[in-house]
């Protein structure tokens, strides 16, 4: 008989055990506890289904604190970790699992339950919306070692498809080659520094309170120094501060891999820079990145003329909030940063 319950940490090496054989991965336990015990809004609402002592069956909500653009602080929860194990299909474990998650997460004052998922389907059962999807940027420093990368991430590709996954490393770097020199006769300075806590937060609500309705995750320092610089999935992290007459009015942050592939995880700007100054400064941090070495630079982007497909973003409302998930400020640094 399948029981369900919450786990505590004398549970995690076995939760990371069962995740590790089922996705063939090796994440530590040093990984599991950052992401889900040592976020700074709180421990996780982690739950296993169990039969006869056995885990079958996992998900987990990561609770995270959301703020608005009139600066309302709404308690939410990022969902994590969904997985049942494949002889135990079709038993409704995924169902109950939630079913016992949600009762959990309503104790908890969590209003409203978000996250990232190709499994669409049964998502939309529960009663989860879908309301659009992200999409990819990248841009090429190498051509050659780019594609390599790009197209070993799926080992079904078919020669047509590592066509087109050749074709578009040669045209971003065609479409960015002239365009990444410095800037020169203006009075931004970009300064690159270890780490960068402070600030972000009123950074990020300016630009809210330009929006009606949007919000955004509340980066507090904490949220800042837990989500990337304590983030034991990281091999480096590349830090751009931005003074405009010594006033600091934008942020940008790279996490890069061993194999030189970059990501980024924020960018954050004043309101008052116009668009062209926007441009010019991602222009001049990509340029730096290149001249470290780095092979491609990859980022998440969110429309609401959703395709309807790849990975879209799962919204349920346990409360009655008011929120609109196409509203979401999201970039990256919305995710774990586990890939």
């Amino acid at each position: 008989m399948v029981t369900y319950r919450l786990a505590d940490s004398e549970d995690y090496e076995k939760i990371n055990a069962f995740y590790n054989r089922f996705y063939n991965t090796d994440r530590t336990t040093e990984q599991f506890w950052w992401e889900f015990h040592n976020c700074p809004f709180g421990k996780s609402i982690y739950v296993i289904a169990e039969d006869n002592g056995k885990i079958v069956g996992t998900n987990c909500v990561i609770p995270i604190d959301i703020i608005t653009s009139d600066k309302k602080i709404i308690r939410s929860g990022k969902s994590e970790d969904t997985l049942v194990a494949p002889q135990y299909r079709g038993q409704r474990i995924f169902y109950n699992i939630y079913d016992f998650l949600f009762n959990k997460c309503k104790e908890a004052n969590i209003q409203v339950i978000w996250g990232f998922t190709s499994a669409k389907k049964p998502f939309k059962k529960l009663g989860f919306e879908i309301p659009y999807d992200h999409q990819q940027g990248l841009a090429v420093n190498h051509i050659w070692k780019s594609y390599r990368y790009l197209a070993s991430l799926n080992n079904k590709n078919k020669t047509i498809d590592k066509i087109k996954i050749l074709g578009l490393c040669l045209l971003s770097k065609a479409k960015i080659t002239g365009t990444l020199n410095l800037f020169k006769k203006t009075t931004l300075q970009i300064e690159k520094v270890n780490k960068f806590v402070s600030n972000v937060d009123e950074l990020i609500l300016e630009n809210l309170m330009k929006v009606n309705n949007s919000f955004a995750i509340h980066q507090t320092s904490d949220f800042q120094e837990w989500r990337i610089y304590d983030n034991p999935n990281y091999f480096k992290t590349h830090t751009y501060c931005v003074h405009q007459n010594k006033k600091l009015v934008a942020l940008v942050i790279f996490n890069s891999h061993q194999n030189s592939i970059a990501y980024v995880c924020q960018s954050t700007f004043r309101s008052e820079l116009a668009h062209v100054e926007k441009v010019k400064i991602l222009r001049s941090v990509t340029k730096m990145l290149f001249n470290e070495g780095i092979t491609l630079i990859r980022t998440w982007s969110f429309h609401t003329n959703s395709l309807n497909r790849g990975i879209g973003l799962v919204w349920k409302e346990l409360g009655d909030t008011g929120l609109k998930p196409e509203k979401f400020i999201l970039s990256r640094i919305a995710t774990q940063g586990t890939i």
